[in-house]
């Protein structure tokens, strides 16, 4: 749901038209000092609503009632997205909402802070502040102001959040159906090189038939000489050993001695 600055508490509309908000002043009082003390790093939007603390001190003597403003600038979502509500220990404030421009909302007590601003004893002003679920991520600056009775600024601080919100939704990645890659395009004319070199090389076939063709030894074809060699190499080995048994049967006879006549000499 949304909503627009709006507070938890009830605000009397003929009260708020008769208040008159407290301007920005151009110098603050001495002796007082303002302080955020509790204020979230993240607004989380959807999530519960967060404590923003405001707490006003005095170094003079003299005590006085104290007025709180609260200024929220807002980038980001948008101001009726926020909800805001001035609280304290006894429940809701009342307060008054004045927005200036489409960021900026300044939120004024109606009355005064019940508490007493004296030396040594502060005032407290509690926010609780929440974001739609709807709202976008951005930042928020809190400036709080206290002013006296008379309206006069007493002190001011800043501080500055961050905003989580909804993030835009991502555009739909197409599909490789929608839109073919590069690769998947190029891919068609190295299928067709590839083709066409296939194309060149010689069949396997052929080659198979070129290589049967050629007749293995001893199966057919020239006749071997190695069977007529062992022929004649055989013959000549056999006459070479028949030549040398007959010259060491040669070298072995007995030599010729002279033969006798059956003449003898005579003397």
């Amino acid at each position: 749901m949304r909503h627009r600055v709006a507070l938890l508490s009830t605000v009397l509309a003929m009260v708020a038209a008769t208040l008159a908000l407290p301007g920005r002043a151009s110098a603050v009082e001495p002796g007082f000092q303002v302080a955020i003390t509790e204020v979230p790093g993240t607004f989380t939007a959807g999530a519960r609503a967060r404590t923003v603390t405001v707490v006003a001190s005095s170094e003079l003597n003299r005590c006085q009632k104290v007025r709180w403003s609260l200024i929220m600038q807002v980038s980001g979502p948008d101001l009726d997205e926020i909800e805001v509500a001035r609280v304290e220990d006894n429940g809701s404030f009342p307060v008054q909402v004045e927005t200036s421009g489409a960021d900026t909302a300044r939120i004024t007590d109606v009355r005064l802070d019940p508490g007493q601003l004296c030396r040594g004893r502060t005032v407290t002003a509690r926010y609780q502040v929440a974001f739609d679920d709807n709202s976008d991520s951005g930042q928020v600056l809190f400036q709080a102001q206290a002013f006296n009775a008379g309206r006069t600024l007493l002190q001011e601080t800043t501080a500055r959040s961050k905003i989580t919100g909804e993030e835009p939704e991502a555009e739909p990645t197409k599909t490789p159906s929608e839109k073919p890659s590069p690769s998947k395009s190029a891919s068609p004319e190295p299928e067709e090189s590839a083709t066409d070199e296939q194309a060149d090389e010689p069949e396997p076939a052929k080659t198979q038939d070129n290589v049967a063709a050629v007749p293995a030894s001893g199966s057919g074809g020239t006749p071997s000489l190695l069977g007529p060699g062992l022929i004649v190499g055989g013959i000549l080995v056999f006459l070479g050993v028949g030549l040398l048994m007959r010259l060491r049967l040669r070298n072995r006879a007995p030599k010729h001695s002279q033969v006798p006549t059956g003449f003898y000499p005579t003397h």
